[in-house]
């Protein structure tokens, strides 16, 4: 929403926001927009739209300056702003799948950038080449990630689409892999006319798909061995490969391509290194299911075959961790100790029978609800030469930090 508020704010339109936080590191960003601490229908007052975040209606519904929005007839979603008048008249880049669309709009962004095409993006991470999680240009371009939660990527119509991957994500909306997959159909039907689809051969459930006759397929075996790409891992060769087939679908010249894959050194909580003390490695990610899980610690075990890798998960919401409990024990198996914390619940409710407990009973793993027992355990057990990575998608980051202040 940040980055959605900094957008608009640059296309005229008069911003103010709220939030229940008074800091968090998003709301550092909106230097010259008003932001209320708490909710009130007194904000909206002289407002024509209230932009919400779909959490919010399964969250708190019977907030009064909802109830109040919606008799006023202004309510829609930070979504629906964006593909109703952010992106109107734009020429539109949506990035969408279940993993990999942050790094992969980054990827975009940077190289549109290089070949001076000045595009506009919103990323769902921090950039640290742009101190944000937004770019302002000036031009047509307008690059953004594609969320299918909420359905919240049918507000958009784009010119292209690249498709990263699909799987089971947000069980607590969808139900099953079916749904989720319909929804992708129902958004790559959404192309313009004369749109381009991009996606990876290698995603079975993409083929499941009805795709366009001129859509353009890639596979990471595709990756051309010339380019040394400047963050590690086969996940993040096949979100290049997405960039590449944008860049020969806008003629962009294939050398600022290459400089700007092998100089991309990746966005803030994505396999990000955050540290070393004591010749203990300290990394931070945003991962949230086994796939994600699997990528980061092969990735990690490549990189450091002789290290021992110590993995700490914050689970993310109740129903996503039940759903994909079988295939954690996989996922997990290259990962030499493994500690799970209490669930963050986000927007759901604790039912009272699933915990973190249960997930670590599954994974043969330690479980420490709190992360004051974590940092506490990390200390006494990490060795110089182990490497600790800390997933999720809650409050981890703060966990990833205050292991790395402690060790």
């Amino acid at each position: 929403m940040s980055a959605v508020a900094q957008i608009a704010a640059a296309q005229g339109f008069e911003i103010s926001g709220c939030d229940l936080q008074e800091k968090t590191p998003y709301l550092e960003k909106l230097k010259n927009i008003e932001i209320s601490v708490g909710h009130s229908v007194d904000h909206l007052k002289d407002i024509d739209i209230l932009a919400v975040t779909p959490a919010v209606f399964f969250q708190s519904s019977e907030n009064p300056e909802l109830v109040e929005g919606k008799k006023k007839n202004m309510v829609m979603t930070w979504q629906e702003f964006l593909g109703k008048h952010l992106q109107k008249d734009k020429y539109v880049i949506s990035i969408a799948g279940t993993h990999g669309k942050s790094t992969t709009t980054t990827m975009a962004g940077l190289v549109l950038e290089a070949a001076n095409l000045d595009p506009t993006v919103e990323v769902g991470a921090t950039v640290p080449t742009w101190h944000s999680n937004v770019r302002l240009g000036k031009s047509k371009y307008f690059i953004s990630e594609a969320d299918e939660y909420y359905h919240n990527f049918l507000h958009y119509h784009p010119d292209v689409i690249i498709l990263n991957n699909i799987e089971l994500d947000h069980p607590e909306y969808f139900e099953s892999l079916d749904k989720v997959i319909f929804a992708f159909q129902q958004f790559i039907d959404q192309l313009k006319p004369e749109g381009t689809l991009i996606y990876n051969q290698d995603s079975a459930n993409i083929k499941k798909l009805k795709l366009p006759k001129n859509a353009i397929a890639y596979s990471v075996e595709d990756f051309p061995t010339e380019l040394k790409l400047g963050i590690p891992g086969d996940h993040n060769k096949a979100n290049a490969m997405g960039i590449i087939k944008l860049a020969e679908v806008l003629k962009i010249d294939a050398k600022f391509v290459k400089t700007t894959l092998e100089n991309f050194k990746g966005i803030d909580r994505r396999l990000q290194l955050l540290g070393e003390k004591n010749g203990i490695k300290v990394y931070d990610d945003y991962a949230n299911l086994p796939t994600a899980f699997a990528a980061n610690i092969r990735t990690l075990r490549e990189t450091y075959p002789d290290s021992s890798i110590k993995v700490i998960i914050e689970p993310h919401t109740f129903s996503r961790l039940r759903s994909v409990l079988d295939q954690l024990p996989k996922s997990l198996q290259e990962a030499d100790q493994i500690i799970i914390t209490k669930i963050f619940a986000s927007r759901e409710q604790d039912p009272g029978d699933f915990s973190g407990r249960d997930i670590a009973k599954v994974i043969n793993g330690r479980y420490l609800p709190d992360f004051s027992e974590v940092v506490k355990t990390v200390k006494s057990e990490a060795k110089s030469g182990d490497v600790v990575l800390v997933m999720g998608s809650g409050d981890s980051y703060k966990l990833s930090r205050q292991i790395l202040e402690a060790t």
